[in-house]
């Protein structure tokens, strides 16, 4: 959420909306923080978001699209 007296610019670039959008289709990152940092408003990044998840589907049956998964994260690591 921004602040009522900030004004809003948006992403300073294309390939930073870019990067915000993969972090945030990788779980790096917070969808409210990163509309915040973006400055730009949350429903404008969740439209965004739901755009670029919709171009990117994910076959749930080929293993190979969770091999590349090897982080751990908490509690596991």
């Amino acid at each position: 959420m921004v602040r009522e007296n900030e004004p809003l610019y948006g992403p300073a670039s294309p390939k930073e909306l870019s990067r915000a959008l993969e972090c945030l289709y990788t779980g790096q990152m917070n969808v409210a923080k990163q509309a915040r940092a973006l400055r730009m408003t949350l429903e404008r990044l969740k439209q965004l978001f739901n755009e670029y998840v919709a171009e990117r589907p994910i076959d749930i049956n080929d293993e190979e699209a969770f091999s590349a998964d090897l982080q751990l994260t908490w509690p596991f690591a």
